[in-house]
């Protein structure tokens, strides 16, 4: 009996010195609102990301797979595949380049402008595309003004009897080249060239303050990209596409303000949690 009573300490110090030796697991930490806002956001663009991939449109794909990366920076998974997007995309746009090159020392100027606006939509920043492209538009005016400069010579050897007819053809030419000035800017800038086409919407505005028509078109077309912008999130382009295209209208369009408050209204009641922070 007193030997057993003797172990008794002995076993209560083996018993503490385990449980001391045993290691402790933290409780998980419980996840924020906002990890879980982010990872639904991550989900979402995960899956637009891949669906962009299916079709072969990589630069929207690489464009969604970054913004999983800004939501979920350790995502492995999303870097391998942003990574593979980009690589896909030099790819083509090499191949674009190429083709376009060859076909532009070819004189094949409507086969390299399309494949100049390709490399464009895969990355509107390419400045040999984009160099190309206005080297193109250049040649093109020049035919234009030369074609003008004969009718004009013909016109001036015409007979009095002929100058009466003759007369609204100087107008006709203008509207045609007017109606050229703004298409290969028009053209680029659906490609993806945002910057550049601007600049060029607004010199030609600038130019031409009374051309109405062309103004509407201009207008119309920076409206409904910075509507395109606006559903697919990237709001703050949305605000300054559509204060453009009501800056280049050169008139009051109350459903382009009325769309432009709101999303300014967005942008700033988005702002202000981060604010009080």
């Amino acid at each position: 009996m007193i030997r057993a009573f003797g172990w008794l300490p002995l076993c209560g110090l083996l018993v503490l010195a385990a449980c001391a030796e045993a290691p402790v697991q933290p409780a998980p930490a419980p996840r924020s609102a906002a990890a879980d806002a982010a990872a639904a956001a991550a989900a979402e663009h995960r899956q637009l990301a891949r669906r962009h991939a299916q079709v072969g449109d990589y630069a929207s794909a690489a464009r969604e797979w970054h913004i999983v990366l800004l939501l979920v920076p350790r995502d492995d998974e999303a870097r391998k595949e942003y990574d593979a997007a980009r690589a896909a995309i030099r790819e083509r746009v090499r191949e674009n380049l190429q083709a376009g090159l060859t076909a532009s020392r070819n004189g094949e100027t409507e086969r390299a402008t399309q494949a100049m606006l390709r490399v464009l939509a895969l990355d509107p920043e390419n400045a040999e595309a984009a160099k190309v492209l206005r080297e193109i538009d250049r040649q093109r005016a020049a035919r234009i003004q030369a074609s003008q400069a004969q009718r004009a010579a013909r016109e001036s050897q015409a007979s009095v009897a002929n100058a009466g007819r003759a007369a609204p053809a100087p107008a006709a030419a203008s509207e045609a080249s007017e109606s050229y000035d703004i298409e290969q800017p028009i053209e680029m800038f659906k490609a993806g060239d945002i910057n550049g086409g601007l600049r060029d919407f607004r010199a030609f505005v600038d130019a031409n303050p009374r051309n109405d028509a062309a103004r509407q078109r201009i207008a119309s077309v920076v409206y409904d990209r910075g509507i395109e912008s606006e559903q697919k999130g990237a709001h703050e382009q949305a605000l300054m596409l559509i204060e453009q295209a009501v800056s280049l209208r050169g008139k009051p369009v109350p459903e382009w303000t009325a769309r432009a408050q709101a999303i300014r209204k967005a942008l700033a009641e988005a702002r202000a949690p981060q604010d009080k922070r």
